[in-house]
């Protein structure tokens, strides 16, 4: 009996999909949809973070400062992959401080830095606050897209920013 009990067990262990993430950060694969190789679909609801940007308007060349937050102290962030945006094309180049535990860049397609992703996370924050170039002579609406996961299972994908203009 205890032979039968152990074969399904391995049985129902081997057919279960596992939620796969990349503890490491997003890989550049992902650049283009935002969407992790999680295997799970990611959620259909309203995400409970917050995309804050320090600045509604800048100029071509300048940089803002943006934080990922979450709603509540619940709602951390164990992975993240954020690009800013005109229309579906990433632009400008973010800046992640040498000594950030949080994120570090990742660049997608030709275009150096122009994502960040997160690192492997002992302790997921509530909020991750890092810094993005406008390219000079861009004078278009930008948006920040991030896809954000709370773990491995459960994450959102393209959650946008307000707009932000370059003048």
């Amino acid at each position: 009996m205890a032979f039968r009990y152990a074969c399904v067990l391995l049985a129902v262990a081997m057919c279960a999909v596992p939620a796969l993430s990349f503890s490491a950060g997003a890989p550049a694969g992902a650049c283009g949809d935002m969407i992790p190789q999680h295997h799970t679909e990611p959620q259909k609801s309203a995400a409970p973070y917050e995309i804050i940007l320090s600045k509604k308007q800048i100029k071509g060349g300048e940089g803002i400062t943006i934080t990922v937050q979450g709603n509540s102290a619940k709602d951390t962030i164990k992975g993240l992959l954020c690009q800013t945006r005109v229309g579906e094309t990433p632009v400008g180049a973010f800046d992640v401080p040498p000594n950030n535990n949080y994120i570090q860049k990742l660049d997608c397609g030709n275009s150096k830095a122009s994502a960040v992703t997160h690192k492997k996370i002992a302790t997921a924050p509530n909020a991750i606050t890092f810094n993005w170039i406008a390219p000079k002579g861009l004078s278009e609406e930008a948006r920040v897209y991030c896809t954000i996961a709370l773990n491995g299972g459960v994450f959102w994908v393209k959650h946008t920013s307000d707009f932000l203009k370059v003048v």
